[in-house]
C-alpha cells in the first residue's frame, strides 16, 4: 500500500468514488509478470473497470460508466505519478 502507484491509483478512487479503495489479491495473473521480468519494475497493481467475478466469462461485459470513471481514475493516477503528489 506504500507504492507510489499504489498510492496514485487510490487517490484516483478517492477522488472519482469518495472512498477508501479495496485492497484485493487477484486470482488472475497479469502482465506484471514482464514489467518486472524485462523492465525492472517491481510496484505494479491490477486496476480497472467491471465485476472479476464476470472476467473471462461467456457474456462477460463492462458497463460504459465504468469505462468511463476507470479512465478518469487512471488519469488521476497518472497525474500524481508524472508531476508529483500535489498535482489536481
Amino acid at each position: 500500500r506504500d507504492a507510489p502507484v499504489v498510492k496514485a491509483v487510490a487517490r484516483g478512487i478517492m477522488e472519482i468514488f469518495d472512498r477508501e479503495p479495496d485492497y484485493v489479491i487477484s486470482p488472475g495473473t497479469y502482465d506484471q509478470k514482464h514489467i518486472a521480468r524485462i523492465g525492472h519494475i517491481y510496484d505494479c497493481i491490477a486496476y480497472g473497470p467491471g465485476i472479476l467475478d464476470l472476467a473471462h466469462r461467456p457474456d462477460e461485459w463492462v458497463g460504459i460508466s465504468d469505462m468511463v470513471e476507470s479512465a478518469k481514475v487512471m488519469a488521476i493516477g497518472l497525474n500524481v505519478l508524472l508531476r508529483g503528489a500535489g498535482a489536481r
